[in-house]
């Protein structure tokens, strides 16, 4: 039928569509990089772009009266070698004389990852509570304005980063990994994170790990925190309080170690898997080229 008016056919009946919502995905942060890392990445990519040796660099170090190796420089840009304060600033002068352009301490921290400013090596138990602040925060204080102040005023702090409960739970999240404890059950988890008290922070600061691993590793001992386990022991008759804290830290100690060997096995296997992928690769591309170096003719193949 026809609607008066409108020249048009209207359709009774029909229901209407209505599309459902999109659910959006939180994107996931970055790992955080150690400053060390960061710093040799830059190096490499500075002096790669602009296709200056090691060599070379060494050189106009050698010019400005630093004398840096060849060796020395490769291990600062693999992020084995250190530097000092005195270094860390005479190095964008040398690279400013080595690659022919202005390079500032600002372009040896480019990057969007948050920095990390205690490394570990890798294979180790996930030992302090490491303190990850964003790389642009990091960039500002290279670049900042001295802040006159007069002598009678006390120093104030400078702006701390906020930090998310998300990225702070991420970055929980990525401590307990790094302990070899993410197999840890969620729900033993938020039990022992709540049960927490004094004695998780003592004994992570004397294992020189974050507490959260201490917290972990109780929750994966006896689904609940150090505290009250403790706690319970006591109250059932196990003996003093010293006394059973004494077996307890024992206890977790013993997990805590047994859990960081098991993950850099895990870590040495996984490196070992991927070069034997890249290997394999590698001889099934070279066994698809031809004598001459090019791919075998399509017609070699409808022969065979």
């Amino acid at each position: 039928m026809d609607i008066e008016g409108g020249g048009q056919a209207a359709v009774l009946g029909e229901p209407e569509v209505i599309a459902a919502p999109v659910a959006r995905v939180a994107p996931v942060p970055p790992e955080p990089v150690p400053a060390r890392t960061l710093l040799a990445e830059n190096l490499r990519r500075l002096r790669t772009d602009a296709g200056v040796t090691v060599d070379q660099v060494a050189r106009a170090a050698y010019g400005h009266g630093l004398d840096w190796t060849a060796t020395f420089l490769g291990g600062v840009e693999k992020g084995t070698r250190g530097l000092t304060a005195e270094q860390l600033l005479a190095l964008p002068v040398v690279l400013a004389d080595a690659l022919g352009f202005r390079v500032t301490l600002t372009d040896l921290l480019a990057g969007d990852a948050p920095v990390l400013l205690v490394a570990e090596p890798p294979g180790t138990r996930s030992g302090r509570q490491r303190s990850a602040v964003p790389a642009g925060y990091l960039r500002d204080l290279v670049t900042g304005e001295p802040v006159p102040r007069p002598f009678s005023a006390p120093p104030q702090p400078g702006p701390v980063p906020e930090v998310s409960p998300a990225q702070r739970a991420a970055e929980q999240v990525r401590e307990i990994r790094r302990a070899g404890l993410g197999d840890v059950d969620i729900r033993a988890l938020g039990r022992a994170q709540a049960g927490a008290g004094e004695a998780e922070t003592r004994l992570a600061r004397r294992l020189a790990v974050a507490p959260v691993v201490v917290v972990a590793a109780a929750a994966s001992l006896w689904g609940r925190s150090l505290t009250e386990e403790r706690d319970a022991r006591v109250a059932a008759g196990a003996g003093p309080v010293a006394t059973v804290s004494r077996r307890l830290t024992g206890d977790l100690t013993a997990r805590l170690d047994d859990a960081a060997r098991r993950a850099a096995q895990q870590e040495a296997a996984a490196l070992q898997e991927a070069a034997a992928l890249q290997e394999a690769a590698a001889q099934q591309e070279a066994g698809a080229s031809g004598p001459d170096g090019g791919t075998a003719d399509w017609r070699d193949a409808l022969d065979a």
